[in-house]
């Protein structure tokens, strides 16, 4: 019986999936943030709550199971099976919620953008 180590380490895989699931909210959210940085009234408020409605959208991704598989591979041991589908995961929600994270993000925005003109008038 002969032993071969697994396609990637676990240990490796585990961390490039933490900062693929961790990092997107953050750069989807400064990305929005820095197209508009000027109409921002609660800029502090604004990167909490995008970074919040990320994750947020993120988790119901995984919740709900869309998982594309982006590795295709002939495992060579037991691990490689575990390893793969971890970073499929990882993958599939990162891209995915991205994806359907960028409208709530800039809806967002623009309420806590500046009102308009027309509105302070009729208060």
């Amino acid at each position: 019986m002969t032993q071969t180590s697994p396609l990637i380490d676990p240990h490796t895989a585990l961390g490039l999936s933490s900062v693929a699931l961790y990092l997107w909210p953050v750069i989807l959210t400064i990305v929005i943030a820095a197209i508009r940085w000027r109409s921002l009234n609660h800029r502090l408020g604004f990167l909490i709550l995008g970074y919040l409605v990320c994750m947020g959208t993120g988790a119901l991704v995984g919740h709900f199971g869309f998982v594309v598989y982006w590795l295709h591979f002939a495992p060579t041991v037991a691990a490689d099976n575990t390893v793969a589908a971890l970073v499929n995961a990882a993958i599939s929600v990162a891209v995915f919620g991205t994806v359907l994270s960028i409208w709530p993000v800039l809806w967002l925005s623009k309420l806590l953008g500046p009102r308009i003109a027309s509105r302070l008038e009729h208060c």
